[in-house]
């Protein structure tokens, strides 16, 4: 079916409402009373919903954990997910990331792609089957989440506490076309040393983001070394140095490139070129081990080989390795990892040679949080129907279901796969500074969201 002449009337609504979104600041914070996430998804999870039932779609909050927006009564329901939360923001913006602007063309802004652009272009699509009022026998449930960017506890309590039924088939606009069929499992754990010194030590923002900030501070009788050796590190790190005066010290700042964890190798991790730096310097103390553990055990490395985790399988490749976090707490220096696991392997495997190979090193392993591999088969009626809509849309029957490292909504229920949203010429800067949409993508967009919600539900 042909919905060109509809997407173009509601495009400006689109962009409207994706600006709306995107302007609330949805990082999570602490938790406040009927807020389990802060204040900010819970803004923008009512958000979201205010907007669905504004189109006639019926809506309702559980206790700002989740909300769900249905269109139709029918029994059978096929289910959307997306969230509405996002990661902080690092870097040099363009502009203000919660005051999206549009600028030649692309809209910039903090979850434009991951995942309000995406979840709202979805809702347009219904909205533009309701308007057209056609006939079907799938009710459509949008299932919405304030908690995805860190640890689900959204979904946890949308399915198992307020025991909601699943949909017996769903997807999510959270990752690329033409569609994810099989994600990697997702382990993140901290590593973890005791101290006596005062170390000031912090780089990244999240498990799940490659670090493209660090620093330290080192002691004033260095700088002479630090300024001969810095052109020498940012040629071996390929990440920007910066030595600044603080009182008596020194801060040593490294600079990368950020880049969602499923991908590293897209990023340059600016812990990983701190510590390189440090492991070079003539120090005799705390930094210095911990440096030296790093570059033994970690180094620039992005398939776990020093820990002993470089594992892989046929169907989807790479373990990866990301360093996202390091931090200074009680007395404790802290990393955090996170891994993107083989479908093939669990992640209690990894821990178990993780562990095996810390022995003697120093270092332990803590809080290890697992969301093991999910694998739909190719052949089912969601894949194959979803592939034919976007093979329909696009002209490219060539294409074929993907296999990725990204964590997505998928992973919740049974029969659920990552569809979209963003195309094979689309800079994938989701997690990262300068997060932009190409307007000019949201009609094809929307054309194989139509096709294929249409195509799930007739």
């Amino acid at each position: 079916m042909d919905f060109e002449k509809q997407i173009k009337a509601d495009r400006e609504s689109l962009i409207q409402d994706i600006i709306k979104l995107v302007s609330i600041n949805s990082v999570e914070a602490a938790p406040e009373a009927g807020m389990p996430f802060g204040a900010g998804p819970a803004k923008a999870l009512d958000c979201f919903l205010e907007i669905a039932n504004s189109m006639g779609l019926t809506v309702e909050n559980f206790d700002n954990y989740a909300g769900h927006a249905d269109y139709g009564e029918q029994d059978e329901i096929l289910g959307i997910l997306g969230h509405v939360d996002v990661v902080p923001c690092s870097g040099n913006w363009i502009c203000d990331p919660f005051k999206p602007e549009i600028i030649d063309g692309k809209l910039y802004g903090r979850g434009v792609l991951d995942d309000k652009g995406p979840l709202l272009a979805c809702l347009h699509a219904v909205k533009i089957l309701k308007a057209m009022e056609l006939p079907l026998q799938k009710r459509i449930r949008f299932i919405v989440g304030a908690n995805e960017e860190t640890d689900w506890k959204c979904m946890d309590y949308y399915f198992n506490q307020k025991k909601i039924p699943a949909p017996q088939m769903s997807f999510t606009p959270d990752a690329v076309f033409p569609l994810i069929y099989a994600e990697k499992g997702v382990f993140q754990y901290q590593l973890v040393t005791d101290i006596t010194e005062e170390l000031v030590l912090s780089g990244g923002n999240a498990f799940n983001a490659v670090a493209d900030h660090a620093s330290v501070l080192l002691p004033e009788e260095m700088e002479a070394v630090i300024r001969k050796n810095l052109l020498s590190w940012e040629t071996q790190t390929n990440c920007h140095f910066r030595l600044d005066r603080m009182d008596s010290s020194l801060r040593l700042t490294a600079e990368g490139i950020a880049a969602h964890a499923a991908h590293p190798s897209t990023g340059i991790n600016a812990i990983s070129g701190l510590m390189k730096a440090v492991s070079e310097l003539p120090l005799q103390n705390e930094l210095s081990r911990i440096a030296a553990f790093y570059m033994k055990y970690i180094g620039f490395d992005l398939t776990g080989k020093g820990l002993g985790i470089d594992l892989s399988d046929e169907i989807s490749g790479k373990l990866s390795f990301n360093v996202g976090k390091v931090e200074v707490q009680d007395y404790k220096v802290i990393f955090s990892i996170d891994n993107r696991v083989p479908v093939t392997y669990r992640c209690m495997q990894v821990q178990e040679l993780i562990q095996k190979h810390l022995s003697g090193s120093g270092f332990r392993f803590e809080n290890p949080n697992a969301t093991e591999s999910i694998h739909i088969p190719k052949d089912s009626f969601l894949v194959q129907a979803l592939l034919e809509s976007y093979h329909t849309v696009v002209g490219d029957s060539s294409a074929m279901p993907l296999v990725d490292g990204a964590c997505s909504y998928a992973r919740a229920l049974d029969n659920c796969v990552a569809f979209g949203a963003l195309l094979p010429d689309q800079p994938d800067l989701m997690h990262q500074t300068n997060e932009y949409l190409e307007l000019d993508k949201l009609d094809i967009w929307m054309k194989i969201y139509l096709d294929a919600i249409y195509r799930l539900a007739k």
